[in-house]
């Protein structure tokens, strides 16, 4: 491997690949660290570093490429990524770091509103995310470019986490893009609120005071469990009349429980609790009219 990175060295330092080249693949090899002479390649448009076996992405290596439209470095074997590590990248368009290890996501990577203003694709998908702070905003509001496109499927994120210290308020300018949870484990959408310090009435009202009743967004968060219980009770209360729009795309509730004035049916909105009921009976609560229900459970013969 060593080898290898020292002909590659020789091989891209060359005047004519040093000065001229936009386009350069490495993939498939048994490479774990990027050779230098990659680095000063400052004319590169579009960089492939695919299904290799790249353990870090070097510091102040990117950053000197201002001209990158596309930089793939999926399937390899990162585990983190530095703060700083694509500072500069203002005309890079798409990122995929899909099918890696990365576990760690230094705070300030993706939410510098401005950097990677152009950035409209982020490909963080089939990696080891456990928790999650809320960049997300900072990308899909950063410069002028098309919908933004954030996946961050099979992963392991649980968390949710503030230490950017976010706060949500009116006058903020509305994101735009998708954000793809799909296949993490069962996450409930107050489980965002409540990590992220946002309350469901503080959005709503926003969301009426841009534009009107339909809001000029469309952030879905594709992928998230919304089921019609005690635990979104609160959420739905609140939409109860809301016109339905694309933020609540690929919800339970937004499918299942609507009635013939398309707003949510909040009496189907129920809880089996098993804290404190009797053992041999089931105990439903209906949080619209706060009635509890008991039923005697018949014994298994």
């Amino acid at each position: 491997m060593e080898e290898l990175s020292r002909q590659l060295d020789l091989f891209l330092s060359s005047y004519r690949f040093r000065n001229h080249l936009i386009s350069l693949r490495i993939s498939n090899t048994p490479m774990t660290r990027l050779p230098a002479s990659v680095c000063q390649l400052l004319n590169l448009r579009t960089l492939y570093l695919a299904d290799n076996k790249l353990t870090e992405l070097p510091d102040n290596c990117f950053t000197n490429m201002t001209k990158l439209h596309t930089l793939s470095v999926s399937r390899n074997s990162i585990t983190a990524l530095r703060d700083g590590i694509f500072d500069g990248l203002q005309r890079l368009e798409t990122l995929d770091l899909s099918h890696n290890q990365i576990a760690f996501i230094g705070l300030h990577v993706f939410s510098n509103s401005s950097e990677l203003t152009s950035l409209h694709s982020l490909d963080l998908s089939y990696n080891k995310i456990t928790y999650l702070e809320p960049w997300w905003y900072y990308r899909c509001i950063a410069g002028q470019r098309p919908f933004v496109r954030i996946d961050l499927s099979h992963n392991l994120i649980s968390k949710f986490t503030n230490n950017l210290q976010f706060k949500f308020r009116c006058d903020m300018k509305p994101p735009f893009g998708q954000v793809d949870f799909g296949f993490n484990p069962k996450v409930h959408a107050v489980d965002i609120l409540n990590g992220w310090n946002v309350t469901v009435s503080h959005i709503l009202k926003c969301l009426y005071n841009i534009q009107g009743p339909i809001p000029p967004i469309y952030v879905p968060f594709r992928g998230l469990t919304l089921p019609c219980d005690c635990i979104n009770f609160e959420i739905f209360k609140h939409m109860r009349n809301t016109p339905l729009s694309s933020i609540l795309e690929y919800k339970d509730c937004s499918v299942q429980k609507l009635n013939n004035n398309n707003s949510f049916n909040m009496i189907d909105f129920v809880c089996d609790l098993s804290d404190r009921c009797p053992s041999s009976c089931q105990c439903i609560y209906r949080p619209e009219n706060a009635t509890l229900h008991v039923y005697t459970v018949p014994p298994l013969t």
